[in-house]
């Protein structure tokens, strides 16, 4: 099974557009939060501190429905395949009662930092992701 990560979230009175709800652009921003999170469980040292890392290439959302500054909400994060350089991501974000507020799927490409060009996913990485 594919290591899994939770984050609570801390909504901000700028989150909240004019007609009360969480912005659209706002859940990239919890998205990413996701991201660093879940990755910052899986290693030793800091996240981007090591010779390669994974970058957004492709990222879609849907939107399913609002959600509130007084919703407490939450982002899940899991990858769901990884290829020879790349990797899916799975993205949820839901309330207390379990509603699922918004969804996204990332395709992320591991480069290394020196080139920035597209590198391998290690096996280490490999073993740590799939948990």
């Amino acid at each position: 099974m594919n290591a899994t990560h939770t984050l609570k979230l801390q909504t901000r009175f700028n989150d909240v557009d004019m007609f009360g709800h969480i912005n659209n652009a706002i859940y990239i921003q919890y998205f990413d939060l996701g991201k660093y999170e879940y990755f910052q469980s899986l290693s030793d040292v800091p996240f981007g501190s090591e010779p390669t890392a994974p970058v957004v290439a492709n990222i879609n959302v849907d939107f399913l429905a609002p959600a509130y500054i007084t919703d407490e909400l939450t982002v899940t994060t899991r990858i769901e395949s990884i290829a020879d350089s790349s990797m899916v991501m799975r993205q949820e974000i839901t309330d207390a009662k379990g509603t699922v507020k918004c969804t996204a799927r990332t395709v992320m490409v591991n480069i290394d930092l020196a080139t920035g060009r597209p590198t391998t996913v290690s096996d280490p990485w490999r073993k740590k992701i799939l948990g």
